[in-house]
């Protein structure tokens, strides 16, 4: 499979018990500023993203039950997801995932974002929109 419509990494999320106790860290010691700070319910997490330069990182908190607080509760702090944005959202999750549907809901900066449902390597990937105002797919539609 080659000529995906990847644009590259958008961000890298890491899972926190506490977002307000860990942002001093990356913002005052590392230089990271906070660019976005968003609530999503549809997933049960709050979502803060930080920018250093063209790099972007985001701090993954769970604000109710659900697989955030499952993930954080089995294996701690640290690496949940790398994101990689591309501008044709529907057509990347078809083909990375053509026999199990991806859940695409509108996330953080109200972009529409889905997660892979197998890891390479170990590692969860998010597929996520370019820009706030790129292509919805049909899943989306009926689950955002």
């Amino acid at each position: 499979m080659t000529g995906l419509p990847i644009e590259g990494i958008d961000h890298v999320a890491v899972l926190v018990e506490d977002i307000e106790a860990a942002l001093p860290y990356y913002t005052e010691t590392l230089g990271f500023s906070a660019i976005a700070d968003d609530r999503v319910e549809a997933v049960g997490a709050r979502l803060v993203m930080l920018q250093l330069g063209d790099s972007r990182l985001q701090l993954v908190t769970p604000i109710a039950d659900g697989p955030i607080r499952d993930y954080l509760s089995a294996h701690g702090e640290g690496l949940h997801h790398i994101a990689l944005k591309t501008a044709q959202i529907e057509t990347v999750v078809n083909q990375l995932s053509p026999d199990v549907p991806v859940r695409v809901v509108r996330g953080g900066q109200q972009r529409l974002g889905g997660f892979l449902p197998f890891r390479p390597n170990n590692v969860l990937l998010e597929v996520i929109e370019d820009q706030a105002n790129g292509e919805v797919s049909r899943q989306a539609r009926n689950d955002g």
